[in-house]
C-alpha cells in the first residue's frame, strides 16, 4: 500500500498549527495538576483554520475557574488512586491491562521521530497527556518540514489509529459512567469527539493506493 498526502485537502500551512494547538491544549488539560499549575494555561489560543468545528471555551472556562486543590483531588480520585487501582487509569498500558508490546511500540514511534521525554516522565510514556503532546509535536513537525512532511503526516495518522483511537473512546465511556458532571470527564468526552473529527479528516487527506504486483 502506497500512501501520499492530498495537499489540496490537507493544506498543512493552514491546518497544522491550529491542530497542534488543539492537541497541546488537551495535553495540558489532562496533565496531572500535581505536576503543573492549572493557571499556567493561556485561554487565548487560536484554533482558526481547523477543518472541522471545535469549541472548548466553556470547558476551558470551567477548568480555569476550578480551585487547584479541587482539581488535584478530582484527578487523583478518577485517574490515580483506588483500593484496586484507579477507577479510570489515564495511562494506555494500564487502562488496557498491559497488552503485549504496547510500550515497545510507543518507544519506536518516539525514537523514530526524535521525540524525547524528560527522565522523570519516561516511566509513564503511555500517559494520555504525553501521547497527545506527541501528536502536537508531529503536527508542528508537519508545519515546519520541507522534505519529510509526509512522514509527519503518516505518523499522526498511524499513532492515532494504533494508540489514541484504541483506548480514548473506552476511557470516555468509563468516565461517563463514573461521573458525567466531573470536569475531567467533560474534557475526555470532548477529546473523544475531537479525535473522531480529526482522524476522519486525516483519512480524507491521505491517499492509499494498492501497488501490489507492480
Amino acid at each position: 500500500m502506497e500512501r501520499s498526502s492530498i495537499e489540496g485537502k490537507r493544506d498543512s500551512d493552514s491546518t497544522a498549527l491550529p491542530r497542534a494547538n488543539a492537541y497541546s491544549l488537551f495535553s495540558q488539560l489532562l496533565s496531572s495538576p500535581h505536576d503543573i499549575k492549572s493557571l499556567s494555561l493561556i485561554p487565548e489560543i487560536s484554533f482558526d483554520g481547523l477543518p472541522y468545528d471545535f469549541e472548548m471555551k466553556d470547558i476551558l472556562g470551567e477548568y480555569l475557574a476550578t480551585d487547584e486543590n479541587q482539581l488535584r483531588q478530582k484527578y487523583s480520585v478518577l485517574f490515580e488512586v483506588g483500593d484496586e487501582g484507579p477507577p479510570a487509569p489515564i495511562r494506555e498500558d494500564l487502562f488496557l491491562a498491559q497488552p503485549a508490546k504496547l510500550r515497545e511500540d510507543l518507544v519506536r514511534f518516539y525514537e523514530f521521530f526524535g521525540y524525547e521525554l524528560n527522565e522523570e516522565f519516561q516511566w509513564q510514556m503511555d500517559h494520555l497527556s504525553i501521547e497527545l503532546e506527541f501528536i502536537h509535536f508531529l503536527a508542528v513537525g508537519e508545519l515546519k518540514a520541507d522534505k519529510d512532511k509526509l512522514s509527519f503526516q503518516l505518523g499522526q495518522y498511524d499513532f492515532t489509529e494504533k494508540h489514541l483511537n484504541n483506548w480514548v473512546p473506552q476511557l470516555s465511556k468509563k468516565l461517563s459512567i463514573l461521573d458525567e458532571s466531573d470536569i475531567y470527564t467533560k474534557i475526555v468526552i470532548e477529546l473523544s469527539r475531537f479525535l473522531l473529527d480529526d482522524f476522519g479528516w486525516q483519512k480524507e487527506t491521505i491517499s492509499q493506493v494498492d501497488v501490489a504486483g507492480g
